[in-house]
């Protein structure tokens, strides 16, 4: 016969909550930055600032330098100067259209000026047994609905 010890042990075992298994998922914006909220499993967690790391590309100050190099292929220009000083008062001069292809070199600094917006969706990752959550990017449903 089983003792009453043993039943009640089992009684709390089979009461405990199944562990929870948490894995990357889709999350949605819920409040923007930068007091970001996210929703997750229909509404069932919201991930607060204080449990999120924002991958640097998604944050709205968020700048890189770039260079570019290539070919023009096709360029249009319609020039026009004005003179507003000197001669008989302000006037233009029309240069014509200039027209051309040749090589390009570009470099400078890309500069974010967008972030995150309320019901953008974005992949999350858990991190410290789901205490912690990364967002590494946004994406878009293929069908909207």
């Amino acid at each position: 016969m089983e003792k009453s010890s043993s039943k009640l042990a089992k009684l709390f075992v089979e009461r405990e909550n199944p562990e929870l298994i948490v894995e990357p998922c889709i999350g949605k914006v819920i409040i923007a930055p930068p007091e970001l909220t996210i929703s997750i499993w229909d509404g069932e967690v919201i991930l607060t600032p204080n449990k999120l790391y924002l991958n640097d590309r998604l944050h709205a100050d968020y700048t890189r330098e770039f260079k570019l190099t290539g070919e023009i292929l096709d360029i249009v220009i319609n020039a026009i100067s004005q003179n507003i000083e000197g001669g008989p008062g302000p006037h233009k001069h029309d240069h014509g259209t200039i027209e051309g292809t040749g090589k390009i070199e570009i470099k400078g600094t890309i500069v974010n000026t967008d972030t995150l917006k309320v019901g953008d969706y974005v992949k999350v990752c858990p991190c410290e047994d789901g205490q912690k959550w990364f967002i590494d990017s946004k994406f878009r449903a293929v069908v909207e609905g």
